[in-house]
């Protein structure tokens, strides 16, 4: 059967992101957007894109690196500017979402730039804002938009990416926290979190690489040390100007051999 989604632009914008390369990842979508101005997935990426980009090089000066570290520290602070420019993304990817479902309510690309806005704008208020309840609210989205995508396109496996990794999340919440956490459908359950994310590594398209890298951390939690340093070598290897992956992996092999 035919995957959901093409090779192109929009997936290698994704892959340079991965490689920590905003302007390349920046002019695939550009690109893109100057052929077809009205796919909301491209709009949708767009603001994925800056978003993760800066926020990914601001975890590190924290020194929280972990997801209980990132809930818990402070929040990161974003321009004005770049702020303004990812919302007006997302604003014109929700708007041509809402058209074309209204003709066609399974299109896929529609679909799944809805999850990526609600999982944005999850992001956006948990790391930026502060503001656990919204932030809450856009997870539930994300997740029952996951699942209309994956009933209207069963082969879209990125949806099990955005159910890996909220069940990741509220997996590794603090107890005193978790009656602040609930997400439905959402039961904080690792070992769903682990398969999701293996399917969604395997034969996800636009989130296999976050899939992967989330796995890893899994398998960290769960004493798998030679599974996730598999993982982030071969990362390491596919993405070599993320000095963030390459970091991690170091650390872990240093790991591996305490424990041998």
């Amino acid at each position: 059967m035919p995957a959901p989604f093409a090779e192109g632009p929009l997936r290698q914008a994704v892959r340079h992101l991965i490689n920590s390369d905003l302007e390349a990842s920046k002019a695939s979508i550009d690109g893109y957007l100057r052929v077809s101005p009205n796919d909301p997935l491209a709009h949708a990426l767009a603001g994925a894109v800056r978003f993760y980009h800066y926020v990914s090089n601001r975890i590190p000066e924290q020194d929280v690196k972990t997801i209980v570290g990132v809930l818990l520290g402070p929040g990161i602070a974003m321009p004005q500017p770049l702020q303004k420019e990812i919302a007006g993304a997302l604003r014109r990817a929700r708007t041509l979402a809402a058209q074309r479902i209204a003709s066609h309510p399974a299109d896929a690309a529609a679909l799944l730039a809805l999850c990526i806005d609600e999982s944005v704008n999850r992001d956006g208020l948990a790391l930026v804002s502060k503001r656990w309840s919204a932030s809450l609210a856009h997870a539930e989205r994300a997740h029952s938009m996951a699942k209309r995508l994956l009933e209207r396109e069963p082969l879209a496996h990125d949806a099990y990416f955005v159910f890996g990794s909220t069940e990741y999340l509220v997996a590794r919440v603090p107890a005193p926290m978790r009656s602040f956490t609930r997400v439905a459908g959402v039961a904080g359950d690792r070992k769903k979190a682990i398969a999701c994310c293996q399917t969604a590594a395997r034969s996800g398209w636009f989130f296999q690489e976050f899939a992967r890298r989330t796995l890893a951390n899994l398998y960290i939690d769960e004493g798998r040390l030679a599974e996730a340093e598999r993982i982030l070598a071969a990362l390491v290897e596919e993405f070599p100007g993320n000095q963030i992956l390459r970091s991690d992996w170091l650390k872990l092999q240093a790991l591996c051999r305490l424990r041998l």
